[in-house]
């Protein structure tokens, strides 16, 4: 298929851009809204990293990554040779976008957008710590996506 390697070079350049953004997030804005929620959800909305259209940049990229990474994998299979690191990069590019739908983004809505919400504050700390903990596992998806997709380029 002609188009393979095209669209299999866009789901790199996507990956990797997912991938980056994550560790950003995960190690660099994830850390400085949830030191001390409830209060570290609000100061974070105020300071100029909470003025960052985070949820802009993700509403771009991630259909644009699950998109590349079906449609690079759908054309591996047409074409006869998917390989097994492309199916699981876009297997965990799919479940990663998948699980920010349903559990990350509506759970950080309500942490900085509502600002916790009525909820006591040891409850909030203990949601902010699962979110945090379970990041690490989406991050993880990232990387093997992109590693997939890399030794799919690199093969």
């Amino acid at each position: 298929m002609a188009f393979f390697t095209p669209v299999l070079w866009v789901y790199a350049a996507m990956a990797s851009l997912v991938f980056g953004a994550s560790l950003y997030e995960t190690l660099v804005v994830h850390p400085a809204w949830s030191r001390k929620p409830p209060d570290s959800f609000r100061a974070f909305m105020g300071e100029p990293v909470g003025r960052m259209n985070i949820a802009g940049f993700w509403k771009a990229v991630a259909p644009l990554y699950a998109l590349s990474a079906l449609v690079a994998a759908g054309l591996g299979f047409g074409a006869g040779h998917p390989g097994m690191p492309l199916i699981v990069s876009a297997a965990c590019a799919v479940a990663g976008v998948g699980w920010t739908l349903i559990y990350f983004r509506p759970v950080i809505e309500r942490f900085l957008f509502a600002g916790g919400g009525d909820a006591p504050a040891e409850r909030l700390q203990a949601e902010a710590r699962r979110w945090i903990a379970l990041n690490w596992i989406r991050t993880g998806l990232a990387a093997i996506a992109w590693w997939g997709v890399l030794s799919t380029v690199a093969g």
